[in-house]
């Protein structure tokens, strides 16, 4: 296996238990190497690593927090790619591409409190802007020809249901995928509002054929998505239990 010490850009090698194997130059340059990968990422980000580092996940892209020399909490964009039982690991910093959309809603709202000129535009501007990051709450990600995962993130409203909606809908048409994972784990408050959207969501893809099975509920989302009538999906507790089963079905059948 060729080594991918001179790399441009921060590059890990990683058995199934996320011990370092090797790293880039540029790797070292950034953070503070340990044998482990876990040690590297914030607290926060670590079930993350878990949940979706995993060999059924043969390619996967994701964000991580994690701990570099100059920032205890950075973001990269992670790009994974498993060769046997071992990971490749490419990590491309956004922590600036971050930075500069939070400065853009900053200086948006600080504008519009201090005057009404031009305020419409100012107001579409900073809902694209607030748009764009409901987007990123609920990517879709192929996992493999038939089916699709869609991992959700913080609290949960209408409002950035129905933005995450558009997309979903799209990639469904587009791929006609036979089952939609959805994942819960990274999910917090879900409002009513954000029930009853929920609701409306899946319905709209079990008519279009597609199956919906949610994994990683709480025990109080369970009761709360129960009593608004809006749970009409399969639910299963892990990503990992619910892939392997729809994956051994299909494969019988």
């Amino acid at each position: 296996m060729v080594s991918g010490r001179f790399l441009p850009l921060p590059y890990f090698l990683l058995d199934e238990e996320f011990t370092i194997l090797d790293y880039s130059l540029s790797a070292s340059d950034i953070f503070m190497i340990d044998d482990n990968f876990i040690t590297l990422v914030d607290e926060e980000n670590r079930q993350k690593v878990s949940q979706y580092i995993q060999p059924d996940f043969s390619e996967m892209e994701l964000e991580l927090n994690m701990k570099t020399k100059d920032d205890p909490l950075a973001v990269f964009g992670i790009s994974v790619q498993w060769e046997g039982n071992k990971v490749h690991i490419l990590c491309v910093e956004k922590t600036k591409e971050v930075d500069n959309l939070s400065d853009q809603l900053i200086k948006l709202r600080s504008r519009l409190s201090e005057t009404d000129f031009e305020l419409l535009e100012k107001k579409e501007e900073l809902e694209d802007a607030i748009a764009r990051i409901n987007k990123l709450s609920g990517p879709f990600i192929p996992l493999y020809a038939e089916a699709g995962l869609v991992p959700l993130f913080g609290d949960l409203q209408a409002d950035k249901l129905q933005v995450i909606e558009e997309n979903i809908l799209y990639r469904i048409e587009e791929g006609d995928y036979e089952h939609v994972f959805f994942d819960f784990h990274a999910v917090g408050e879900i409002t009513e509002d954000g029930k009853k959207q929920l609701g409306q969501l899946f319905e709209t893809i079990q008519l279009m054929g597609t199956k919906t099975v949610i994994v990683g509920l709480s025990p109080s989302q369970v009761s709360g998505l129960k009593s608004k009538g809006t749970l009409q999906a399969a639910s299963m507790a892990s990503l990992k239990q619910a892939i392997s089963k729809y994956v051994k079905k299909q494969n019988r059948e």
